[in-house]
Parts: structure tokens; C-alpha cells; sequence
């Protein structure tokens, strides 16, 4: 079903540019977005800049240096899994058999593209988006986890969009407690005190979009963010997605068959880029040692619905045990406190996360140490209400603005 390429990011990486842009016609009509590089370094640069679905590559590139084995060799060390279909000449069996090696999904003989291509892209879309719920519930930081696994499991029509539009919060609120981990405070543009002390679903869009075009904004957060509006005209179905959620929550107007198909494509779409793309974890320092050079952190990792796992990470500097980090390969731990903080049962000794909710508002007003609301990302009970030092409003008050 062609509908399964609409809206996909799709990148070509060919050096016969008139010919792969020939031989994607149909892939353009049937609503792929598609973007060309000419070798496979070209091709890496934008799969380090922008979100894609589905790669494209031409076995033949030049140099042979950055020709499409290169490329494919550096998505697979690099931790990329974006779906790969190679395109491949005459007398190349060799090159398929090693592409395939190398994590490519499929292949098609070049010369028989215009009659195969599109076929083979609907059924890797296709696949690739039938899983992705799956895959999120299993590999995701455990609070984005259960919310794809709620939804997945839920077979009821209305209660299966309440679940979808709060897995799509909980999307916002991850990335939103991302952003404002790793970039530098400064007011917000139309994030205000009283939105802050209570964010609506629609406060956590406007924190990711503004966070988005700050400065300095951390890299994880706008692969994140980006993996949900890559584009700014992908804000809308967003936005609309937020009116349907106000309108539920006011017992106005039901959704549409199309607007519930809309957020079912938003969600595995999303998932589907976040399996391709996404290669950090969630961790909770549990203990450190120091060897004279650098430091081994014991954490758990809390990735999918099941428990924790234990793993160690080297880091050249010391982390606060207890404190939710983010570890990515390519850069250093992410401190998440204040925004996300955790907390250990004492009958069962599981560690849970808890997340930003707001402010507790008191009779006498704000003020700088009126302390953070947090709520519970997981299906266990409620947790008694918890603080952190720095879970006060003077922590949040420099992203606020009158404006």
C-alpha cells in the first residue's frame, strides 16, 4: 500500500543524479520526500543532520573510499539502523552479497528498478512500520516504553486514542525534559510562569519547538525532536493532534477516522525513525569507582517495560549517584535532574523515573523555592510525593517570559 511512503524521508545517495532522480519518480508520487547526495559522504553528513525512513544507494558511487559500501560500513559501526536498499549493476553479485553483510535489507537490479522500486520501498515501509510500536515498547527510555506499549496492547477504537494522545505527550515531555538538560537557559518565547506551574499538552510542544531554535540546543533532544516534526511544516498535524486532545478533554467533538489514522502514523513513524536513529540510554548511576585516568559508573539502564539492566559506562568525570543521565556513545553523560528524577522502592528495590509535572503552588504564591511537581512514567503505583535540590522554581524561572 503506497500510503505506507507518504510523508517518508527518503535519501538517495547516487552520483547519476538525473537518473536517480528518474528512477524515484514514482516514489515521489506516491508522497515519499526525497533528498539526494551524490557519494556516500555527503550522504552520512545528512543522515547526522536530519531523520530518514529509508536510504537508497547506488553500489557504484566514486571514490571507492566513499562509494556504498563505504557508507553502508559506517551506519553499521556508527549504530545507525536505518533500512538500507542497495542498487546494484550488472556483474555486482559480490557487492550485494557484502551490502547484505553489512545490514542492507534488500537489493535491486538497477536496470530493473523502474519496474521493482517502488514495490520493494512499500514493502520495507510497510514492515518497518508494523514494528515500530513493538520496537519502541522494547527499546525506548522506559517512560516513552510503556506509553507505546499501552497503546500498542489497547484494542477498544476511543480508548486506543486517549492512549495515542497520551503517548504522544509523553513524546513532548521526553524531549522537553532533554532540552532543558543540555542547552543553555534564556527566556522562552510564549512559555510563561503560569503555563510552567501547569503545562498543558500544548505547553510541552511549544517548550520542544522553542528549545529546538535556541542556541546551543543539545544534540539528543533535536534528533528527538526531530524524529517527531523534521520539518516546520510538520508542526501542523502536531498542533492538531493537541485540538483534538483539548476538545476529548472538554467533551466536545470525538475524532475522526482520519484524524486517528493521522496519529497512528505519527506515532509508529516516530518509533520507526527512533529504531533507526536512536542510540542512547537512560541510566541511573548506582556506584563509581576511579582508576587515576577515568571513571567506571555501575548504572542500570532502564531501556523498554521490562526491569532495569545493569551495565557500566567510563566517563572522565564523576557523576551524582542516583541521578538519571543520558549515555550516548558519542558524547559525554547528560545530567536529566531536575527534570527527571528517580526513585527506589524500598519493598522491591526497583528503581523507577519520575518527570517534570509542574509546580506546587502554594496560597502564598510563587516564589523562588516553590518545589517541582513530579509524576510517575510507569503502570506502578502512585509514589508519594518526592523533591530534589534543585527542583525549585528558581531552576525553571530563567526559560520563563512575560512576553
Amino acid at each position: 500500500m503506497t500510503q505506507h511512503l507518504a510523508n517518508a524521508r527518503v535519501l538517495v545517495a547516487d552520483d547519476q543524479q538525473d537518473v536517480a532522480r528518474t528512477l524515484c519518480r514514482p516514489l515521489h508520487k506516491a508522497g515519499a520526500r526525497l533528498r539526494f547526495t551524490a557519494d556516500g559522504h555527503a550522504a552520512l553528513q545528512e543522515i547526522n543532520t536530519r531523520p530518514f525512513d529509508l536510504l537508497l544507494i547506488d553500489m557504484k558511487m566514486p571514490p571507492e573510499e566513499w562509494g556504498g559500501l563505504w557508507l553502508l560500513r559506517q551506519l553499521k559501526d556508527g549504530g545507525w539502523r536505518i533500512p538500507s536498499l542497495v542498487l546494484s549493476g550488472e556483474g555486482s553479485k559480490q557487492q550485494i552479497i557484502e551490502a547484505l553483510r553489512l545490514d542492507a535489507v534488500d537489493w535491486v537490479d538497477k536496470d530493473k528498478a523502474g519496474e521493482e522500486l517502488l514495490e520493494r520501498c512499500v514493502e520495507i515501509a510497510t514492515t518497518k512500520l508494523d514494528m515500530s510500536l513493538e520496537h519502541a515498547a522494547s527499546h525506548l527510555p522506559t517512560p516513552l516504553a510503556y506509553r507505546f506499549a499501552r497503546y500498542a496492547r489497547t484494542t477498544d477504537p476511543d480508548k486506543k486514542v486517549l492512549e495515542g494522545l497520551h503517548t504522544l505527550e509523553s513524546v513532548l515531555r521526553f524531549a522537553a525534559a532533554l532540552g532543558l538538560s543540555s542547552t543553555p537557559p534564556a527566556p522562552l518565547r510564549g512559555i510563561t510562569s503560569d503555563r510552567l506551574a501547569a503545562p498543558s499538552m500544548g505547553t510541552w510542544f511549544t517548550l520542544c519547538t522553542t528549545l529546538a531554535n535556541l542556541p546551543g540546543a543539545g544534540n539528543d533532544f533535536t534528533r528527538m525532536f526531530s524524529w517527531l516534526v523534521p520539518e516546520r511544516s510538520d508542526h501542523q498535524p502536531v498542533q492538531d493532534l493537541i485540538s483534538v486532545r483539548n476538545a476529548l478533554a472538554h467533551g466536545r467533538s470525538a475524532p475522526t477516522a482520519a484524524q486517528t489514522e493521522q496519529l497512528d502514523g505519527l506515532l509508529r513513524r516516530f518509533a520507526h525513525r527512533a529504531a533507526c536513529s536512536w542510540r542512547a540510554d537512560l541510566a541511573v548511576p548506582t556506584s563509581m569507582t576511579y582508576d587515576g585516568t577515568k571513571y567506571a559508573i555501575d548504572v542500570l539502564i532502564l531501556r523498554g517495560i521490562g526491569k532495569p539492566v545493569p551495565d557500566t559506562v567510563m566517563t572522565q568525570a564523576p557523576v551524582i549517584t542516583g541521578q538519571p543521565l543520558l549515555v550516548n556513545r558519542d558524547a559525554p553523560p547528560v545530567p536529566l535532574s531536575p527534570w527527571l528524577v528517580t526513585h527506589t522502592d524500598s519493598a522491591s528495590d526497583v528503581v523507577r523515573c519520575l518527570q517534570f509535572d509542574g509546580l506546587q503552588r502554594a496560597k502564598g504564591g510563587l516564589t523562588p523555592s516553590t518545589p517541582f511537581r513530579y509524576a510517575k512514567t510507569d503502570e506502578g503505583d502512585d509514589i508519594p510525593t518526592i523533591s530534589h535540590p534543585q527542583g525549585e522554581w528558581r531552576t525553571l524561572a530563567p526559560w520563563a517570559t512575560t512576553v
